[in-house]
């Protein structure tokens, strides 16, 4: 996926290291760098082990140019620079910006210019295409409403919390749920439910497996959003510079194979299907939620994980999300309209529109859910900060968004295409997309979806899953970080960068208590 520059050079291919690291991190995704800049500052030793090529994790910017050719599959053609484009299929924002996210001292302290979109119009499809302003603005801001009065009846109101089995749906579509206040028809009452639907993207899972007893629970960074200039990647750069200059090496192309506490030595032996060896005296473990599901129980522990964590891990919802870029010569939508909610449809493929088989079960996906669809498209210098290039980014979430992963690239795109020029309207002539691309987060073997969702209604799951996925093991030298480790943060890149420097302080503590620094020598 996703290049890094000055970082390649930093990098070796991985070689058996003949000392004892003080810290060995598997992963090279935010919580890892984070926690290695904080380690690497403090003059421990570090290594890091990536089984990508790329660093980065899902933090991935796709760059491309006016000459890339539509089937180019790269997933980088260059380096952002002032003739490419980039967009974002990993990250999306820095959530919080203004209010404390952690990401905005990063920005500052790399001088990367970053975005602030201005508020721009939504425009609600709907069956019979887009809905008045009015209409719109109106059902956009039922669901706000209603989403705070969830909270509220999750949290505050009443004696009892509703019960554990209860869903988001089963409030959000109840008789007398802020989502339909002053609505007269049937037909817009089941837009309103539409327009819920695209709660669906940010959750990764169904509302209808969204527990409404924890909706809200969590304090995350909110209020301002944010984007960086050149895409989350500038910033991955960054970080890498800095932590392979303080000493961090990192290695990629390295899977881990198996993890082993070496008890008699106090000290933690890794081994990569490639056939290196390691031992450090503490090991972080940033793999994604999706990964460990598939691995941890599967001997990559030695001892194995106690069986309460491996239930744990087992328990945790993963979401899905993907994103589908169009990118064309010009824009055939109005520019001025920043996103349109594009609600389903009963309407069957013209088979004038789609071309193949594929197209068509794809019209179908498409039609099946509601779509967010941005404009990277607008007027002025904003436009051009925010890496825009007439190009739509479509968001599909959830159970749809995994379902788009078994299509190939360009039927995904072309079928997109189709299905928004009939649905969008203003299309009398739009040419196809000059470029195509498109995520496939489940399909990623080192990702396995997106990031965890929201506490499901599934039994036995609370918040203090993802407490107890951040606690330490084997005396403290094997550690765990990532954004399905953060109770406040999960599911952002800022929850997975908190989650890495709280790491780092616990296990400076550790190595200063049993590997002391003398005379600010190790």
């Amino acid at each position: 996926m996703a290049q890094t520059t000055a970082s390649t050079l930093a990098t070796t291919a991985a070689a058996t290291s003949n000392t004892i690291i003080d810290v060995l991190i598997i992963g090279a995704g935010w919580s890892a760098l984070s926690a290695a800049l904080k380690l690497s500052q403090a003059g421990r030793k570090v290594a890091i082990l990536e089984a990508r090529q790329r660093i980065g994790g899902r933090a991935f910017t796709h760059t491309w140019t006016e000459k890339t050719d539509v089937n180019d599959n790269s997933r980088t053609v260059a380096c952002p620079s002032g003739n490419d484009f980039w967009c974002d299929f990993g990250c999306s924002w820095m959530h919080g910006y203004l209010e404390g996210s952690p990401l905005k001292q990063l920005t500052d302290k790399y001088n990367i210019p970053v975005t602030i979109p201005s508020p721009r119009e939504t425009v609600v499809v709907g069956e019979h295409g887009p809905l008045s302003q009015g209409l719109s603005q109106k059902l956009t801001g039922n669901l706000a409403k209603a989403q705070e009065a969830a909270k509220l009846v999750a949290h505050d109101q009443g004696a009892t919390a509703p019960d554990a089995g209860a869903s988001l749906a089963d409030f959000l579509y109840s008789e007398n749920s802020p989502l339909f206040a002053g609505l007269e028809s049937e037909q817009e009452k089941k837009a309103a439910r539409e327009v819920a639907r695209m709660l669906h993207i940010p959750l990764g899972i169904e509302l209808e497996k969204t527990s409404l007893k924890w909706h809200g629970f969590e304090q995350a960074f909110a209020g301002t959003d944010a984007a960086p200039k050149g895409g989350f990647t500038s910033i991955i750069n960054k970080l890498v510079d800095e932590i392979t200059s303080l000493g961090t090496s990192i290695h990629t192309s390295q899977e881990v194979q198996s993890v082993r506490d070496l008890q008699s030595s106090s000290n933690v032996k890794i081994t990569t299907k490639q056939g290196h060896e390691y031992v450090a005296r503490t090991a972080l473990v940033t793999i994604p939620i999706a990964v460990l599901k598939k691995t941890a129980a599967g001997g990559l522990f030695e001892p194995a994980l106690p069986e309460r964590r491996l239930e744990t891990i087992k328990r945790v919802s993963v979401g899905n999300l993907n994103k589908v870029l169009l990118n064309y010569a010009q824009a055939w939508w109005n520019a001025k309209v920043g996103t349109f909610l594009v609600l389903p449809s009963s309407a069957p493929a013209p088979s004038s529109m789609v071309k193949s088989e594929a197209e068509k079960k794809l019209w179908e996906l498409y039609s099946s859910t509601t779509l967010i669809v941005s404009s990277l498209s607008g007027e002025g210098s904003e436009a051009t900060e925010n890496g825009a290039s007439n190009s739509l980014l479509v968001m599909v979430g959830a159970e749809a968004g995994k379902q788009l992963e078994a299509f190939e690239r360009l039927d995904a795109g072309n079928a997109l295409h189709a299905y928004l020029t009939a649905r969008i309207g203003g299309a009398k002539g739009a040419k196809e997309p000059k470029h195509v691309f498109y995520s496939r987060w489940a399909k990623q073997p080192f990702t396995g979806g997106a990031t965890t969702s929201p506490v499901s209604t599934a039994s036995g799951t609370s918040p203090l899953d993802f407490e107890a996925l951040s606690r330490p093991l084997w005396g403290g030298r094997l550690g765990f970080a990532g954004e399905h480790t953060e109770i406040n943060h999960r599911g952002s890149a800022a929850g997975a960068y908190v989650s890495g420097e709280r790491e780092a302080n616990r296990l400076l503590a550790y190595l200063d208590k049993f590997h002391p620094r003398t005379a600010n020598k190790l």
